[in-house]
């Protein structure tokens, strides 16, 4: 049996789908390395250690001089990434894995042929990429394990999967994009055959050129016309998507690739980048019995049986405090999102004696019938009470995720497992349920983190602001907020009709028609068509991001165009067209609130996210009008007011602050007219509260000339002015 992985299809995966603030304690960013080691733990955790090659990138297999324009929409390797990139081909080795590339071609096609090399030797194959055009591959004695969403969610297809899920046979998958094209590589295909008519041709011709020499017998004025002017597109697109099977590698596939994982590189590799889950995954693997590398034991442990129960059985609990702590399956299926929303909720019970572990299909009502008015010491009770019966839910006296925020809100994660390994906590109960640890650790965790509260003078914030603001956030959620849809979709219907007059009023100042959301479509017409000024290039050509376009924007009249054309279509993907189709069965939008997100203290908001809708322009004024009351009832927006301002003047005694803020005027204006000088308009006073909070937050001259589009010199000068004027 043999493991082929693509190595960049799985690295890129890892960190675009991990937070880019995921980083050590020293700062280096392991977003990639923390999801590339995952999926080589699961690997390792599922299969066991397998003779296993990971193909890396080492040119485009010559298909660039096919269609010059092939994957030339994707940006060039992030910064961030390629900081991270030469820690991956060590790891891989350190697991007992074999690199492997071959110089002018793409890893898939280095898999391609060696997966061909070895079914003719009798050797079980197993792809792991997330390039859907590998099931190409998949048949006899090969399959191909998918990525989904996240970074370890997997499903295998073989060759009944790959019918089942597109309808064809893996041998016509390059037909397939032949026809629909790939957007992620820029592969054309023919313009407007989607996956469904993609397969459909398919099925009813068989291959790609059957298809285009049967045009006649297919409905459709313009697909017909499509077909025959864009011939040759799908012919070079099927050539693009085909794999090559005859790659000039080495590897010797007759067994000597299986090699044992150097436990101890292994193991100082995931301390040094800080990967404490798939470390403690790894040392699961790994066993216990291993003494190349103790694991130092917790400097506290608890001992506990677990005891499944019913849910009736937690009058059984006893104690005066209980802590709580509860989890739903998460779903491995890619292709049903949610669906472990519908699992049943599982949770662990503990007050010193056993912990009582149950299943709650019928949610907590059930289970806390024997609560009494015990109070509850959880972890995120919010998530865990915000879709019960209120009337039942216990008085909450501890959140051990919201104290160690209040402890470390520059933290970059929460999670109970990480925040115990940190703390040297930890319990040992019969039974080994993850669930009934958890539940066991929480409790001690609360009395120690109370301590550091007392020790902070933290105690009142965390009692009087934070848990209170818990049960009030789980009733926003289950509350949510009434939309007008009808209102939605009418402005909805507007912006994509004004969309529409500005592509056509943007392709005729460019002299024909493009894709203006195409940054390689609009350089060129930009700067090759039109001659605008080039301000700054990557490596797939010169940027048009929204600082080059203000940078340029008196050049040329299309430029305010295409930037309200942007704004349009944004606003229109990323609310108007979203909103309606996430209401709840009563009209109301419901959204997740991160109490513990922001190290500022601030609110933000998730699934939909509701804060950054724009405030400054009238159609985000519009939308965020969409937002209504209830019939008799009236929304109320209330705000602190400059309270950053009113703190400095306050600690730094600041006097003339002071007393701008004693005589009630506006601050904004009082340093527009001190600082920027002229009688203050909305465009000063904008200015001037940039400056203001800009300062105060240690904004560079660089920095203030950037926000207000001013000279570096001149932003200097207000920096002067304003330490001048307020000392």
């Amino acid at each position: 049996e043999l493991f082929l992985i693509d190595g960049n299809s799985l690295v890129y995966r890892a960190f675009f789908a991990l937070p880019e603030t995921i980083a050590t304690s020293r700062g280096v960013p392991t977003n990639a390395i923390f999801g590339f080691a995952s999926m080589l733990v699961k690997l390792m955790t599922e299969y066991g250690q397998k003779p296993t090659i990971v193909a890396w990138d080492a040119g485009d297999s010559g298909r660039k001089e096919a269609y010059t324009e092939y994957k030339a929409g994707r940006e060039s390797r992030p910064d961030l990434l390629r900081e991270q990139w030469p820690a991956m081909e060590p790891l891989v080795d350190a697991f007992g894995y074999t690199n492997v590339r071959a110089d002018g071609y793409e890893a898939d096609d280095v898999i391609a042929t060696l997966a061909e090399r070895a079914k003719e030797q009798g050797i079980e194959v197993t792809i792991v990429t997330g390039d859907r055009d590998a099931f190409q591959l998949v048949g006899d004695g090969v399959r191909v394990m998918a990525t989904g969403r996240g970074i370890t969610d997997t499903k295998m297809y073989d060759r009944e999967s790959v019918i089942d899920r597109y309808g064809i046979a893996p041998e016509s998958i390059p037909d397939f994009y032949g026809l629909k094209g790939d957007t992620s590589d820029n592969i054309p295909g023919v313009p407007g055959i989607g996956d469904k008519t993609a397969a459909q041709l398919l099925q009813q011709f068989g291959d790609l050129e059957t298809v285009l020499a049967s045009v006649d017998q297919i409905s459709g004025a313009k697909r017909k016309e499509n077909l025959v002017n864009h011939a040759d597109d799908a012919r070079v697109s099927k050539q693009l998507a085909t794999s090559i099977r005859d790659v000039p590698v080495v590897v010797d596939l007759d067994g000597s690739l299986a090699r044992e994982p150097d436990r101890s590189r292994l193991r100082d590799t995931f301390r040094e980048y800080e990967l404490r889950d798939p470390l403690r995954r790894l040392e699961e693997v790994f066993g216990e019995g291993d003494a190349t590398a103790p694991r130092p034991p917790p400097s506290s442990e608890t001992q506990a049986r677990a005891r499944t129960v019913e849910p009736t059985g937690l009058k059984d609990l006893g104690g005066d405090h209980a802590t709580l702590v509860a989890e739903r399956p998460v779903s491995d299926d890619d292709q049903l999102p949610g669906l472990e929303e519908q699992q049943p909720l599982r949770f662990a019970a503990y007050a010193g004696g056993d912990v009582l572990i149950g299943e709650a299909p019928d949610g907590f009502g059930q289970l806390l019938e024997g609560w009494g008015d015990r109070p509850a010491i959880a972890h995120d009770w919010k998530s865990l009470a915000g879709s019960e019966d209120p009337s039942v839910a216990p008085p909450l006296e501890h959140d051990t995720m919201v104290a160690a925020y209040l402890i470390d809100p520059a933290r970059r994660g929460y999670q109970l497992d990480e925040l115990a390994e940190e703390t040297g906590l930890g319990a040992n109960v019969e039974g080994g349920d993850a669930l009934a640890q958890r539940a066991v650790i929480a409790r001690e965790m609360a009395a120690r983190q109370r301590a550091l509260l007392e020790e902070l003078e933290l105690v009142r914030l965390f009692e009087d602001v934070e848990l209170p603001l818990v049960d009030l956030l789980v009733e926003m959620e289950r509350a949510g907020v009434k939309l007008d849809v009808d209102q939605v979709r009418t402005i909805a219907k507007r912006v994509g009709e004004e969309a529409a007059l500005l592509e056509r009023s943007i392709w005729e100042l460019a002299g024909g028609e493009f894709t203006i959301g195409s940054p390689q479509q609009l350089a060129a017409v930009l700067f090759d068509n039109l001659g605008l000024s080039k301000k700054r290039r990557g490596k797939t050509g010169f940027s048009t991001d929204a600082r080059v376009l203000q940078a340029i924007r008196d050049e040329h009249a299309i430029i305010p165009m295409i930037e309200e054309w942007r704004e349009l279509t944004k606003l229109k993907s990323t609310y108007l067209d979203a909103f309606p189709s996430l209401l709840g069965d009563d009209g109301r939008l419901r959204t997740t609130f991160n109490q513990v997100a922001a190290a500022t203290g601030r609110l933000s908001s998730q699934n939909p996210n509701l804060q950054n809708i724009p405030i400054r322009t009238e159609r985000g004024r519009e939308i965020r009008a969409c937002f209504v009351a209830e019939d008799g009832c009236r929304l109320i927006s209330a705000d602190y007011s400059q309270v950053e301002l009113r703190l400095l003047a306050h600690i730094a005694g600041e006097d003339v602050l002071k007393d701008i803020f004693r005589r009630g005027e506006d601050v904004h204006t009082a340093t527009a007219e001190q600082i920027l000088g002229g009688k203050p308009d909305p465009g000063t006073r904008s200015k001037a509260k940039m400056v203001n909070y800009g300062i105060v937050y240690g904004l560079s001259a660089f920095g203030l000339a950037d926000r207000l589009q001013i000279p570096q010199a001149e932003a200097q000068e207000f920096i002067d002015r304003y330490l001048e004027r307020f000392p």
